[in-house]
C-alpha cells in the first residue's frame, strides 16, 4: 500500500522550531559540544539568552586551546604579532579565566601578554 508521499501527494512543510524555546540547560548542553570557536564566534555572541546559557555552565570553559586555530592560520608568522591582535587574545584569555569561575585546567595560547597569562594562572582550579 503507498504512503500518501509516495502517492504522489505533496510532502508536508518542515515544522519550523523556535531556538528561543529551549531551557538554559538544555542550550548549555548543546553548547558543551561545540569547539572553542563556534562557542566563542557563535553561541556567546548570539544573544544575551544564550551567552547566559553558556555562562552557567563554567565548565565549557575550563579548556581555553587556540594552538589548532593558530596553527591553521600559520600564527608563528611576525606579521601576526601586533598590539590590536595582542588585545584580542588577551580579552579572550582572560574572558576564559572569569568565565571558568575557578574550573580553569588548561590554556594553550600564543601572543598573550604576561599580565593576561598571570591573570588566568590565578585562576586555575585548584587540586
Amino acid at each position: 500500500m503507498a504512503t500518501g508521499r509516495e502517492a504522489g501527494e505533496p510532502a508536508m512543510a518542515e515544522e519550523e522550531r523556535d531556538w528561543a524555546d529551549l531551557t538554559p540547560v538544555c542550550l548549555a548542553e548543546a553548547f558543551s559540544r561545540l569547539g572553542p570557536e563556534d562557542l566563542w564566534r557563535g553561541a556567546m555572541a548570539c544573544c544575551r539568552a544564550w551567552r547566559e546559557a553558556a555562562r552557567s555552565r563554567p565548565a565549557l570553559f575550563a579548556a581555553l586551546d587556540l594552538e589548532p586555530a593558530f596553527d591553521a592560520v600559520g600564527a608563528d608568522a611576525a606579521e601576526w604579532w601586533t598590539p590590536a591582535f595582542q588585545r584580542r587574545v588577551d580579552a579572550m584569555l582572560r574572558s576564559a579565566a572569569s568565565l571558568a569561575a575557578g574550573e580553569l585546567r588548561e590554556v594553550r595560547v600564543r601572543h598573550c601578554s604576561d599580565d593576561a597569562l598571570a591573570f588566568a594562572a590565578k585562576r586555575f582550579a585548584q587540586p
